[in-house]
């Protein structure tokens, strides 16, 4: 039996997936595909892509690399959360803001309480968020 979710920002069923899915490395989306060579008679799984160029993102709607979640998290949205928003992008993100903290240490207790906020979050909302600040970046 394939259980089906509702995808309520896309208003469309998705599997529910194992833990530790596969994602985009571009934009953490979930909706991936890969090719796989499957052999006719006995239906069982040949091989499965490696290449870039047999890996398709629905979101980026080009072919993109594909990580795992915990890899995606590890190398490239808890760097990004350490070293990349702005105390303003901070204050956006977290709703916090820096002047009900002291200005004490480079507002080291604002910073504490965004990064309190972060662990606080599941891995779907960090990678929304970075998500969100990564389009805003390139735009």
């Amino acid at each position: 039996m394939n259980e089906k979710s509702v995808n309520r920002e896309h208003n469309h069923e998705v599997p529910r997936i194992v833990p530790n899915p596969w994602r985009c490395a571009a934009c953490g989306s979930l909706r991936v595909s890969c090719q796989v060579w499957v052999d006719s008679n006995t239906h069982e799984v040949e091989s499965v892509a490696e290449d870039k160029d047999d890996l398709w993102c629905d979101e980026c709607a080009e072919h993109t690399r594909q990580v795992r979640e915990s890899e995606l998290i590890s190398d490239t949205i808890e760097p990004w959360w350490e070293h990349v928003p702005t105390m303003e992008e901070r204050k956006v993100i977290t709703g916090l803001n820096p002047d009900n903290f002291s200005p004490k240490d480079d507002c080291k207790a604002f910073r504490e309480a965004c990064d309190m906020w972060w662990r606080g979050r599941t891995n779907d909302e960090k990678i929304r968020h970075w998500r969100q600040a990564v389009v805003s970046e390139e735009k």
